[in-house]
């Protein structure tokens, strides 16, 4: 057995270059700092501070060793957390300790079945999340997490289950604003901000964490009616398996499958970005991998579920790192943190926490997303604002239902009724489509029909239809019909049926039907599938051998 297919990082450490080390150094330092307060923040987004932490340390080693990608960063994200906030932390009916028992079951869950699905060689499901969904995933996700925090950077109270109640609530309570809170975390986020735009090497993050603190233990703010942190206990998480009933193993399943979709999607989304960047290939099913066994250790060492970070990746690149050397440094930068300063985070305002996710949210919006889909095609703006609202007005995951419901509803709708269209013979003998080439002639009497799609129990109505609607309009009396199946990449039993059925209705009224250019996969399975003894005599090898058929007949 190869223990390096399995984990790549073993080969990389083999192989690794010593000329490397300072830049993952250098990396893994400034990645550690950062990946302190935005562990911090994303653990207090799902409730459970030292989550946040607990998650930014064994998972990297985790990721390190079955990962394929060279670079990326793992950890604790706005998706998870938040779904964690959203989904799980009503299960737990306020109950700290087992809000903390259910969260790392669910990493551990969402780990085995990303395992599961790495073994079977599952990575194409990822696919099943739409570029409309994601767009409109994450800009709902960026203002569940503003109405989350935002009560935090005023600091003030407010209720509401969905976030247009948290909003409403919010606006109703605008008065009671503490002016001290805004300060510091408006301040929070427009460090982050300036930092990201006119200085991306600098950690915002860090800077926000650092002076808040500062602020805090200076003015005695916290003695001022400032929400602060509150005591960390130090130490490293121990490791031991959540204790689940079936009852929270059923509960927790649905948001599992979720998470897992979106924790292996966000991965394979970022890998894919750096590896092309940096000129290098990764493997899909190895991220199943490599994602599962750190959600699996995430869950065990009492950890967030976690996904990729492009944010914190990019800082790890734009620091120097070369491998996941620097990813092994940073989760020891954390380590170190929690173990011997967990006692100045006890001066942290919650405003700071708020302004640093409501950073992050920001940065989930790419508002060109949205001109993009337009521009491209209205029903995939469409898909994206339904996602949106979904997330929006009824919940993380209703709204990741819906979105996914839209686009299966759009993909279906396009098989059941594909573009097609009617072909005419070119000067160089080609035949092409008449309605984009002038030079395209029909052939009097001939009705060459390309359908542009699977042949399968959705659409054969509407192919049957199709042919019979052409020939009823053509000119000219029709002698022969021709099916150019270059475009048909599949065809089921009732497809079959279907060419049969056209054939004899065809043949009833003295006009001919033949089928050519089809891939051999799928004239073997029009052979195997027509019930009648002409299946094989109807397919030819090109359009033009079946226009000759025709007239043959």
């Amino acid at each position: 057995m190869n223990i390096s297919r399995w984990m790549p990082g073993l080969a990389a450490l083999r192989d690794y270059k010593p000329a490397h080390l300072p830049h993952d150094l250098a990396a893994g330092l400034t990645l550690g700092a950062v990946m302190v307060p935005v562990g911090l923040a994303y653990g207090e987004l799902a409730g459970l501070p030292l989550a946040g932490l607990y998650g930014s340390m064994l998972p990297l080693l985790a990721y390190a060793l079955f990962g394929s990608s060279r670079q990326l960063v793992v950890g604790p994200d706005t998706a998870m957390a938040a779904i964690v906030a959203v989904a799980v932390a009503p299960l737990a009916l306020g109950d700290p300790t087992r809000l903390a028992l259910l969260a790392a079951g669910l990493g551990v869950m969402v780990g085995v079945l990303c395992l599961l699905a790495g073994v079977l060689r599952l990575g194409f499901v990822a696919d099943f999340l739409s570029k409309p969904v994601i767009v409109g995933f994450m800009h709902g996700l960026a203002l569940v997490i503003i109405g989350a925090q935002l009560p935090k950077v005023l600091g003030i109270k407010s209720q509401g289950e969905t976030t247009l109640d948290q909003f409403a609530s919010i606006a109703q309570r605008l008065s009671d604003t503490n002016l001290t809170a805004l300060a510091i975390g408006g301040s929070s986020f427009a460090v982050i901000l300036l930092c990201r735009r006119f200085v991306p090497r600098v950690p915002g993050a860090v800077l926000a964490l650092v002076g808040s603190i500062l602020a805090v233990m200076w003015f005695g703010l916290d003695r001022q009616g400032l929400a602060v942190v509150g005591r960390i206990p130090p130490g490293l998480p121990a490791l031991s398996p959540p204790l689940l009933t079936l009852a929270d193993f059923e509960d927790l399943l649905p948001v599992a499958l979720v998470a897992a979709l979106l924790s292996f999607s966000d991965t394979m989304i970022t890998a894919r970005g750096f590896a092309a960047r940096n000129r290098y290939r990764i493997d899909g099913n190895q991220e199943l991998l490599g994602i599962g066994m750190a959600n699996l250790v995430s869950g065990l060492s009492q950890g967030l579920p976690i996904s990729a970070s492009d944010t914190r990746t990019a800082v790890a690149e734009a620091a120097g790192g070369r491998t996941q050397v620097a990813c092994v440094i940073a989760a020891a930068v954390v380590a170190g943190v929690t173990l011997w300063l967990a006692g100045l985070l006890y001066w942290l305002p919650q405003a700071a926490l708020g302004g640093i996710l409501i950073a992050s949210a920001w940065g989930l919006c790419d508002f060109g997303d949205f001109a993009r889909l337009w521009r491209f095609r209205g029903i995939s703006l469409a898909g994206a604002l339904v996602t949106l609202l979904g997330v929006v007005a009824l919940g993380v995951m209703e709204g990741i239902l819906i979105g996914v419901v839209f686009a299966l509803v759009l993909l279906l709708r396009a098989l059941a009724f594909p573009v097609d269209a009617v072909l005419g013979r070119t000067p160089d003998g080609g035949w092409h489509d008449t309605a984009h080439r002038s030079d395209a002639t029909p052939v009097p009497g001939l009705l060459v029909y390309r359908f542009s799609a699977p042949l399968f129990f959705a659409n054969c109505n509407q192919f049957r239809d199709r042919i019979e609607a052409l020939v009823a309009a053509s000119p000219e009396p029709v002698r022969g019909v021709v099916l150019d199946g270059g475009a048909i990449v599949d065809v089921d039993l009732m497809g079959c049926e279907t060419l049969s059925e056209v054939y004899d209705e065809l043949a009833a009224r003295g006009i001919g039907f033949a089928i050519g250019n089809l891939r051999d996969r799928v004239r073997h399975d029009i052979a195997r599938g027509l019930a009648l003894a002409h299946g094989g005599g109807i397919t030819f090898p090109s359009v033009a051998e079946a226009a000759e058929a025709t007239r043959e007949r």
